[in-house]
């Protein structure tokens, strides 16, 4: 498989080719202003020095953040382009986990990886990885974990032994990471820049996991919401749900929230045993609604619905956040859910709260559309 991985996300421009984990070619610019300009010759340049044209490429990777907001919205826009046009499968892969590839073959069992970008300010955006059997899995503290004050990571990670800390914030402030942690590793310099090959290396783990799509299946990571999203975000009661709730909701049931179910099987799963369902008040108007079925120490999310004049706006996601908060709070082990398999939207949300691909359902849904099964462990 031959895998064209681009990276615009940093100061550094970088397109490399490989097939399978062999590189073919790595090149990288270092003029972070001049991205928009050299992408495209740079990926000329590595076409014509491998003897190679889009054509023969297998798949697609790129970088979807967090970093330069421009540089980010460069090269996804153009991966998109090369996808659409040339109908190759997709990746995105964040820039904290490609550069957790860069140090893959240092991190040994009961290590983990600290990616560090840079944010300005004492700030970092950081992620938590572990290697195990070649595979890279996320270790999530929380939904809001990408920025932080750098004085606040010893308090995140001062029960784990032997880190890697990567990113272009190691140099920064190396000093305070060393005088707070001990049995830790810094790589070598060039291990804390974007590479294309590890990129390269972790879309295709992910593309033999299933985990990749077309164009619109990626989308940016930028560095922090705006002002204006985190004040409406705010705003959000989520309140348990009430009889008056529904019908309050019930006029217009099917053109607010959802034309493909019914506020019957709303009511008949609210008045079940073992159900929980809570509102989204925005304004003291309901926008939202979700709700879990409890199986002895399981929940299973039996839909998360977002009024459709709302969508898009991290009413879900709070919604979602508030499920996992009260299933942990019950001592809950998991929460599994199915999820329709042309909803990229709802599958990225619950892979950006970690939950994970582990089954499928032809024809789940009116026995047309496939069913995605996936849980989230919560013992960890």
């Amino acid at each position: 498989m031959k895998i064209l991985a681009i990276d615009t996300s940093s100061a550094r421009c970088n397109v490399s080719i490989l097939e399978n984990e062999n590189v073919l070619i790595d090149l990288f610019n270092d003029d972070e202003k001049t991205h928009s300009v050299k992408l495209m010759p740079m990926i000329n340049e590595a076409f014509k020095k491998t003897n190679l044209s889009l054509d023969d490429i297998d798949l697609l990777a790129c970088s979807i953040g967090p970093g330069s907001f421009t540089g980010v919205r460069i090269g996804i826009a153009t991966i998109k382009s090369f996808a659409d046009v040339k109908k190759i499968p997709i990746v995105g892969i964040s820039s904290l986990e490609s550069l957790a590839f860069n140090v893959k073959n240092l991190s040994a069992e009961k290590s983990i990886v600290c990616s560090l970008i840079d944010a300005k300010n004492n700030n970092v955006y950081y992620g938590l990885f572990s290697f195990q059997n070649n595979i890279c899995s996320e270790i999530t503290i929380n939904s809001d974990n990408i920025n932080i004050v750098i004085n606040e990571i010893k308090k995140i990670i001062t029960n784990y032994k032997n880190i890697i800390f990567v990113g272009d914030a190691v140099s920064v402030y190396y000093e305070k990471l060393n005088e707070n942690f001990t049995n830790i590793i810094f790589p070598s310099k060039e291990k804390n820049m974007q590479s294309g090959i590890s990129l390269a290396n972790a879309a295709l783990i992910k593309y033999n996991e299933g985990k990749y799509g077309d164009s619109n299946s990626i989308s940016p990571i930028y560095l922090r919401k705006s002002q204006a999203e985190r004040a409406f975000k705010e705003k959000i009661d989520i309140l348990p749900m009430t009889e008056e709730d529904i019908l309050t909701i019930t006029p217009d049931f099917n053109n607010n929230f959802d034309q493909f179910w019914n506020i019957t099987n709303l009511e008949n799963d609210f008045h079940a045993q073992n159900t929980k369902y809570y509102i989204a008040k925005l304004n003291n108007q309901i926008v939202g609604f979700a709700g879990i079925l409890i199986v002895c120490d399981e929940a299973n999310i039996m839909n998360i619905v977002t009024k459709v004049d709302k969508r898009h706006l991290g009413i879900a996601s709070k919604l979602l956040e508030n499920i996992i908060d009260v299933s942990k709070k019950q001592g809950l082990t998991s929460i599994t859910l199915e999820v329709n398999a042309n909803n990229k939207y709802a599958i990225k949300l619950y892979e950006n709260f970690n939950f994970k691909r582990i089954g499928f359902r032809k024809k789940y849904y009116n026995n047309t559309d496939d069913a995605i099964l996936m849980t989230r462990d919560l013992k960890n």
